[in-house]
Order: C-alpha cells, then sequence, then structure tokens
C-alpha cells in the first residue's frame, strides 16, 4: 500500500512537471529539427548572390596610392576595386580610416555617392535568381528590422518580389552587400529563439529561462524514471494467494 501511495505521488509529480515543460521539450524538438533540416549554406542565403568583383583592366589610368594618402592621410586601408554604375563597371579606391570608409573614383579621386538608382543597380547585379523584380528600396536611419544589427545603419534596404521575400542590405558608403535575408532565414531565427529561449537578442544561450527549463526537464525525467521502476516493481510482484 505504502508503494502505491508513494507511485501516485511521483505520478502527480510528472504530470505536472509534463503540462509546465512538455511544451518546451515539443518546441525543441520542432525547433531542432527545422535547424537540421536545412543547410546552413541555403539559410545564410548563398545561393541568392553572385560574385560581381572584376577586376581592373591593367590599361585603365589610375590616380596613384600616393595620391590617395596625400588626400587621405590617416588612411588605414586603400583597396583598388570595381563598382557597378552607370551600367558599368567603375575603378574606385575603397579607403578605409578612423573617420569611416569611402569609395572615390580611382581616376579624379572625387568621393562617390551612392543614389537609390545606384543601389538598385548593384542590388540587382548581385542578385544571383532568374529576373530579379525589386519591390522596394528603402534608406533605413533610425530603426532597424529584427532581422538586421542596428550597428549596421544608416543602410540601404531593396526588397526583391520573388519566392522567399529577399532582403538585401548594401552599405550606404561603399555599396556593398553586407547582409542578405529570405522567408527561410526568418524562420530558422524565429526557431533559434524558441530553442535558445532569448526573446529579446537572440544570441544569449546561457539565459535563466533555458537553464530554469533545463533543470526542470532533467527533473521530469527523473520522475519518469521513478514511475517505470515503480511500474516494473508491481508486474513483478506476485498477486496475493500465488506461489513465488
Amino acid at each position: 500500500m505504502t508503494q502505491v501511495k508513494h507511485s501516485s505521488r511521483w505520478r502527480v509529480w510528472h504530470r505536472w512537471l509534463s503540462l509546465v515543460f512538455g511544451v518546451q521539450m515539443v518546441l525543441w524538438s520542432i525547433s531542432g529539427a527545422y535547424m537540421v533540416f536545412f543547410d546552413i549554406d541555403y539559410i545564410h542565403g548563398d545561393h541568392l548572390i553572385k560574385d560581381i568583383a572584376s577586376p581592373v583592366a591593367p590599361t585603365t589610368e589610375l590616380a596613384s596610392i600616393d595620391a590617395v594618402l596625400a588626400k587621405y592621410p590617416h588612411s588605414q586601408s586603400i583597396e583598388l576595386e570595381t563598382r557597378w554604375l552607370n551600367n558599368q563597371n567603375v575603378p574606385v579606391y575603397h579607403v578605409t580610416g578612423h573617420q569611416g570608409e569611402r569609395v572615390l573614383d580611382a581616376q579624379s579621386l572625387e568621393p562617390i555617392v551612392f543614389s537609390k538608382q545606384d543601389i538598385e543597380a548593384l542590388a540587382v547585379r548581385y542578385y544571383a535568381l532568374e529576373d530579379p523584380a525589386v519591390a522596394s528600396i528603402v534608406y533605413l536611419t533610425d530603426e532597424a528590422p529584427s532581422e538586421l544589427n542596428p550597428k549596421l545603419l544608416p543602410i540601404w534596404q531593396v526588397n526583391f518580389d520573388d519566392f522567399g521575400s529577399t532582403s538585401f542590405y548594401l552599405s550606404e558608403t561603399s555599396g556593398e552587400l553586407l547582409v542578405k535575408r529570405h522567408t527561410f532565414w526568418r524562420g530558422f531565427d524565429i526557431f533559434w529563439m524558441i530553442h535558445i529561449m532569448d526573446y529579446e537578442d537572440r544570441v544569449d544561450i546561457e539565459t535563466w529561462w533555458l537553464q530554469g527549463f533545463i533543470i526542470g526537464t532533467f527533473l521530469l525525467m527523473i520522475t519518469g524514471v521513478v514511475l517505470l521502476f515503480f511500474t516494473i516493481s508491481f508486474k513483478r510482484k506476485p498477486k496475493q494467494g500465488e506461489s513465488a
């Protein structure tokens, strides 16, 4: 009788723990399955972009590096690149330093300011799928969407009308593609948030929520093992009147 009483008590604990922590266990299973099912490169959106880098023709007359340093003496890095401007690849110097970054015309050393039309042309150039259709272009300055690090502001957002609702984020100063997002990445982000239980920044894998639910799940497992022990004991115990 005492064993039955103890079994009932453990069963009550197991039911309550199942109600509290069982849902999260299901969510862990679903979110984990989503993250395992999709290839991480696909989630990153690598299939959405192509390399648009183009070498500068050796015959092109360029301003010297010394001329760049004379104009921007505090430069830390100077790279000769190309940018797609006015329907052609234009040689530019990508200059970075203490005061940020800038792109200069490699011949005149004039700073290049990227217009909305320039950003659209660059985004379409980066886009790797067929028939790129730009749905909207937004210049973000104050508030970043949840899928973007606010530290990247200000930035250009180019949204495509495609199956994955693709969004490209391009630097306002360099025209470079910094971030790419699509529906399956956004789904991954939500499931990752659920999985690590960080509902704000989605980066902390040591939240007290997660630690608490891990402990609760462990207790649920213990009560289940104890109930299994009682069940096996009841089955092995001979009934009254039966010979041992």
